[in-house]
């Protein structure tokens, strides 16, 4: 038997076990008491004002040849695709310095920025992103795909949800280069941009998380750990915004996840009308509405397509 063609109708049933599986943990009828149901929101009081990431990463080339990587500058994470926009990043600076590489992947950059690995040769890499279509101008917030609202007279009250990935997915796009380890630092603000009307409360957050990587530091400290999602430590902050108030929040994660990586928060808190670390914003026209996230069910299905994909190319390609 062809072992390629025998390992396709294995992912296949997984994606298929997949759907079964998680179908129900969505549904608000579902065995899975733990599981919150999502109803569908028009709009959010507290949005996000800017975001930036520092991302440190140690890759290596088991190739017998030279191999290139590049920074993505378009993240669509765990994205609903119906209704979502992504979120776009400018290179504030690398080190070491990147090249310019021979194409480029979107309108956002034409200069997309990379490095070379030579055969047998690990590489640290660190570089600083900012988010070209979060900030004063253009406030955004990560939404998550809900239900219709046909309950009466109470609902949930999730908060702001965050969105996620896999540290690790360039293991799939080239098996040659192993990701060794990865580090990354965000920083945010969000904004209540309602200026008359009373102070708001709610849950926050952390708008990017990696998958199966630890939490190792907050500020402010996190008010609790968020595991609704499996593998995923969502950072969450219980929030109170006076009108018109903006908050800022940092953490760390580090992948892959191990038990000596311990987390560290601060205590410590900054509020100020206005960033005083955000750069002047831009000029892109972009919606004022874009919003990332995905059902539970689907970011699922797409952790086992990819991570079979990266078995199938590392394994038997």
């Amino acid at each position: 038997m062809n072992i390629n063609r025998l390992f396709v109708a294995l992912i296949s049933l997984l994606v298929v076990f997949s759907f079964s599986l998680t179908s129900s943990a969505v549904s608000w009828d579902s065995s899975y008491d733990d599981q919150q149901t999502w109803v569908e929101e028009q709009n959010a009081t507290a949005q996000f004002t800017y975001l930036e990431a520092t991302i440190t990463a140690k890759i290596k080339n088991n190739n017998d040849h030279v191999e290139y990587f590049k920074i993505s500058q378009t993240y669509t994470g765990t994205l609903d695709t119906t209704t979502g926009s992504a979120i776009y990043w400018e290179v504030l600076w690398t080190n070491p310095c990147a090249l310019k590489m021979i194409k480029y992947m979107s309108d956002v950059d034409d200069e997309d920025l990379g490095w070379k690995i030579q055969a047998g040769e690990t590489k640290t890499v660190t570089f600083k992103l900012r988010a070209t279509n979060i900030n004063p101008s253009y406030p955004n917030y990560i939404r998550q795909p809900g239900i219709n609202n046909t309950f009466w007279p109470l609902l949930n009250e999730p908060g702001l949800q965050a969105s996620w990935f896999l540290p690790n997915e360039i293991e799939y796009l080239n098996p040659s280069l192993d990701l060794v380890s990865w580090k990354g630092h965000f920083c945010f603000w969000i904004k209540n941009l309602d200026y008359t009307r009373p102070k708001v409360s709610g849950i926050v957050r952390a708008p990017i998380v990696p998958i199966d990587s630890n939490l190792t530091y907050s500020n402010p400290e996190v008010t609790y750990i968020d595991n609704e999602v499996p593998w995923a430590n969502t950072a969450a902050w219980d929030v109170v915004l006076y009108p018109g108030q903006s908050k800022h929040f940092s953490y760390t994660y580090q992948w892959p996840s191990t038990s000596s990586s311990s987390y560290s928060g601060s205590a410590g808190s900054s509020s100020y009308d206005v960033p005083t670390t955000a750069a002047a914003s831009t000029n892109a026209s972009v919606p004022t509405t874009s919003e990332t996230g995905v059902p539970f069910a689907l970011f699922v299905v797409g952790a086992i397509v990819i991570a079979g994909g990266v078995t199938y190319a590392k394994f038997f390609r």
